[in-house]
Order: structure tokens, then C-alpha cells, then sequence
């Protein structure tokens, strides 16, 4: 057994190159199993492509430093997605932790790598566990109890990929979108292939990992379930800082403009990623402080995974949905919506925005469900300043009534008939409640809203009495429930069997996964 146990440039040269090996040959692997945080398909091209520009970017066997120096610059320049961007701050960590160092030892890159995880933490806005930030985290943590001061290379990596192959099979339990789709995270498996691939070098092994082959993951789903990003544009760019100011500062310049956001300065080098709708006036905005060196901007709506876009299900219109929730715009899209757009919870989208989300849609027969009041006042306002006969704007009071009226269409048919029949509905009362829970020390209160009342009880079905009782109900023979993405799943079945007890009512409860209340409750 080789008991050496520091690294040189020459070895870590050797290592980076068989990471980058393993990871290029299942790159097509981890495009297929790419839904998070969008279906786009190209996280293994990415995560390539970045780690590409890393070992590119080497020139021949020096220092420790010297080595991973260049590798890292290469990275950061070259970094491409919200994927690529992670991973290049990740290594970046190790980079900084050490640096000036000719050799490194496995206690010193053990130190390094729970630094490494914490820059990767703190470039990315708003975590998702689940994701390869949670590898970052978990390998290493459970590496750290099984390794001394005795430990050699070889048998660390073999810990610390044992640990990622561990950590990497749990994401799809981890994540709504992933336990739907049956797969893993394709960023997490991504970073664990290079981990693996840097193992191989030790032992001087030339076999690569092979996802497809390998038995050792979840068979995904036949018919991906995937997302369609809020956010049309993935924007990115380099900014040299005229003036050096600290993230908070810039991530309040962002965070009303999209999601997916990643920010880190290195000294006067600010590099950006964020999916948003308006990719020009972001970098117009950031140009005010400094110059920006290199951008990138892809049009998510065009790749090949988005291509549903681009088709229609009905002949000669489409139906565009906005609501709140990824299940409930999963739904819609099941009730005939061509796409559903889940609005991020707290955004409000101008006119501009819905403009470029339905650009496609609005050359042809439209008929659009708007999320709330607001939306539906912006589109009318579209239809009316760009003189569009050709967009029909649903009234809407809320996601119950979009459902029920979606619901009721008869499709196939043609755009006049179906413009007819929504007329038809526009009037029809549709019963709505919401239901909000709060915890107050170690006691749970529960709010309620039916119209313009508003009710509050400690005890949940002595609210649903209050607020969707028999009399309530009694004009109604089609009740739905949406539930909240943090609703108790001890409420949910509570509120069940509120209503399937009632056997003149035909009832169906569905993981909205909203953000705005626990649960909402509609009849028809």
C-alpha cells in the first residue's frame, strides 16, 4: 500500500487530469438526469466545460501552488452555469487555503476542503440542500472521524469518495423535482465523478466510472417532470470592480431581478450568475462599477430541453398558465396549459417581463390564466396598448378558479369556442379559503380566510368547520385542496379526511407546493 501521503504539482497535474476524464465521459449522463434548478439539459456540458478551461489552463508539474493556481484561474474565467460557477468557488476554497504551499498533506487538504465547501456556501444566494453543496458538506464531514494524522492519500480518497457515493445517492430524496423525476442531482454526481476520477490517478487506474452502466442509481423516470424557468435568460459575467465593495452590496442590486444567483469577488474581480428576464439592464447596472471583462447569456427557452415551448397541444392556439407552486403549474401544464409558469413567491412581473416570457405565444392565438388581479390587469394592458385581437385574458380570482375553469374546457376545439365557453364561466362563483399556520413558542395557531372573512383557531378542524363546513359547502359538489410546500403532513391528512367523510362531495388533495399558505381550498 503507497503510504505517501502529500500531494505535489505533479501529482495534482495527474489527478486533475483523470477528474476531468471521468466527468467528460458521463457528461451526457448528467445532462439527461439535468431538472434542477432548470431542465436545461447542459449541467454536464457545464460542469466540462468549466473544469475544461481548469486543466487547459496547466502548464507543466511545479509546486502544489504553482499547479493549482493556474488551474483555478483557468476555471474562473472560464466558468459556465449555475453549476460550473459553483464549482469553479469550491476549488477556489481549496486554492486559498493552500496557498503558497509546495506539497500538501492530507490533513492540509482535509482542512481545506471544509473551508472550500463554506466559500461555495456563501457564493450561492439562497442553498438548496440536496444539490452539490450538499456533497461539498457531508463528503468531508464524514470523512473527518475516520481519518488521523497516519492516514495516507490513497486511503483518504478512498474514504472521501466512499462518502460522496453515499451522500450523492441520497439527493433524489432530498428535493421535490428530484424524487418526481427518480433521479439523482446531476451537480452532486458531476463533483463525485471528479472526486473519483481523482482517485483512480492514485492507484493508476484508467477505467472511468460509467453512470449508465453502472446499476448503481435510480432508473429514472420515463417522462421527465421538468420546470420551466420563471426566468428566461442565464446570464453571466466578469466584472473588474473600479471600486472593490462587498457581496451584500451587490447581491441587493440582484435580488429582484432573478433567481439562481451566484456572486463571489476575488480581490477586484467580481464574477455574476443569475437567471433573469432582463439580462441587459442587469450588466447596464453593474457596468456603473467597473468594466465588464466577459459575458455570456443563453436563452433558456431555447434549448433543446425547453423545446415544449416551441410545440403546441392544441390546433391553432395556445394556453398559457400563471400560478404559484411547482406542482400546481405541473398541474395545469396535466390540465392542458401548453406551459405554467410558477411565479417566484414575492415577485410581481411588470409588463416587460410577462412580454418576454410569452413572446413566442403572442404571434399566434392566445389565451392566457393569469396568477392574480395584477397579472391579469398587465396583460389586459398588453392586449390593449399592442391591439391584440388574438389574446383572450382570463378573469381570475385565484388558483381555485383557474383549476375549475381549466378544468371545465373540452379540448380539442377551436380558439373562438373556447373564447365562448370561458365567456360563459367568467361569472360562475367559485368557493375559495386559504389556511396559514404559525407557531408561537411550542403552540400552533391556525388562520383561515373564506372571502373577507378571517378566523383563527388553535385546533385545525374546528377551523375547517369555521371555514369549509357542511353549509358552506352545500351548494358545491367538486371540492380540490392544494397543498402548501411547508404544510404538516399530519395537517394535510386531517384536512383529508375533513372532506372525504362527506360523501356528496367528490374530493382530490394535490402538492401545490406554494409558498404563500398551507393550503388552499376551492369548490365548484
Amino acid at each position: 500500500m503507497n503510504r505517501k501521503n502529500v500531494i505535489d504539482g505533479k501529482l495534482m497535474h495527474k489527478m486533475l487530469m483523470s477528474g476531468f476524464a471521468n466527468l467528460s465521459h458521463n457528461k451526457n449522463y448528467l445532462n439527461e438526469i439535468n431538472v434542477f434548478p432548470v431542465s436545461d439539459g447542459d449541467t454536464g456540458t457545464n460542469m466540462k466545460n468549466t473544469f475544461g478551461t481548469g486543466v487547459t489552463a496547466l502548464k507543466g508539474a511545479r509546486s502544489f501552488d504553482d499547479t493549482f493556481s493556474e488551474f483555478v484561474k483557468g476555471m474562473l474565467l472560464g466558468s459556465r452555469g449555475n453549476s460550473g460557477f459553483i464549482l469553479s468557488q469550491y476549488f477556489l476554497g481549496i486554492r486559498e487555503y493552500t496557498k503558497e504551499k509546495n506539497t500538501v498533506s492530507v490533513f492540509e487538504l482535509s482542512a481545506a476542503l471544509q473551508y472550500a465547501y463554506q466559500v461555495a456556501y456563501k457564493a450561492v444566494l439562497n442553498p438548496v440542500e440536496g444539490t452539490m453543496l450538499t456533497l461539498m458538506r457531508e463528503g468531508i464531514k464524514g470523512t473527518l472521524p475516520k481519518i488521523s494524522a497516519d492516514t495516507s492519500l490513497k486511503d483518504f480518497f478512498d474514504i472521501l469518495v466512499g462518502e460522496m457515493f453515499i451522500c450523492v445517492q441520497k439527493t433524489f430524496k432530498q428535493m421535490d423535482l428530484l424524487r418526481d423525476n427518480n433521479v439523482l442531482d446531476s451537480g452532486a454526481l458531476g463533483l463525485y465523478l471528479i472526486f473519483d476520477g481523482m482517485k483512480r490517478a492514485l492507484c493508476d487506474d484508467l477505467q472511468y466510472f460509467d453512470c449508465e452502466q453502472s446499476g448503481a442509481f435510480p432508473v429514472r423516470a420515463e417522462a421527465l417532470v421538468k420546470n420551466v424557468s420563471f426566468f428566461r435568460y442565464c446570464t453571466q459575467f466578469i466584472l473588474r470592480m473600479k471600486e472593490v465593495k462587498d457581496n451584500d452590496y451587490f447581491v441587493d442590486l440582484l435580488v429582484k431581478k432573478g433567481d439562481s444567483i451566484v456572486l463571489a469577488a476575488n480581490e477586484n474581480i467580481l464574477n455574476v450568475h443569475i437567471h433573469t428576464n432582463r439580462p441587459q439592464e442587469v450588466m447596464d447596472t453593474f457596468s456603473e462599477y467597473g468594466d465588464i471583462a466577459v459575458k455570456k447569456v443563453d436563452d433558456l427557452f431555447f434549448t433543446q430541453e425547453f423545446a415544449k415551448l416551441q410545440q403546441r397541444k392544441h390546433k391553432g392556439f395556445a394556453v398559457v398558465a400563471f400560478t404559484s407552486g411547482e406542482g400546481n403549474a405541473i398541474l395545469l401544464e396535466q390540465l392542458g396549459a401548453d406551459v405554467a409558469f410558477s411565479v417566484p413567491f414575492g415577485h410581481s412581473p411588470d409588463e416587460q417581463e410577462l412580454q418576454t416570457l410569452t413572446e413566442g405565444f403572442l404571434k399566434e392565438n392566445l389565451i392566457v390564466f393569469p396568477n392574480d388581479k395584477e397579472i391579469q390587469e398587465r396583460f389586459r394592458r398588453i392586449k390593449w396598448f399592442s391591439n391584440l385581437q388574438n389574446l383572450y385574458v382570463v378573469e381570475t380570482d385565484g388558483l381555485p378558479k383557474t383549476f375549475f375553469t381549466l378544468s371545465s374546457l373540452v379540448f380539442p376545439d377551436t380558439f373562438e369556442n373556447i373564447v365562448k365557453t370561458l365567456e360563459s364561466l367568467r361569472k360562475k362563483r367559485i368557493f375559495q379559503a386559504s389556511i396559514k399556520t404559525a407557531t408561537v413558542g411550542d403552540r400552533v395557531r391556525y388562520s383561515g380566510r373564506l372571502e373577507n372573512k378571517t378566523v383563527a383557531n388553535e385546533d385545525f378542524t374546528a377551523l375547517l368547520d369555521t371555514i369549509a363546513g357542511e353549509e358552506a359547502l352545500r351548494p358545491y359538489s367538486t371540492v380540490v385542496a392544494f397543498g402548501g410546500k411547508h404544510c404538516h403532513r399530519s395537517d394535510a391528512d386531517i384536512l383529508c379526511a375533513h372532506f372525504e367523510k362527506n360523501s356528496n362531495l367528490e374530493f382530490t388533495f394535490f402538492d401545490g407546493r406554494h409558498h404563500a399558505f398551507d393550503f388552499i381550498i376551492g369548490a365548484f
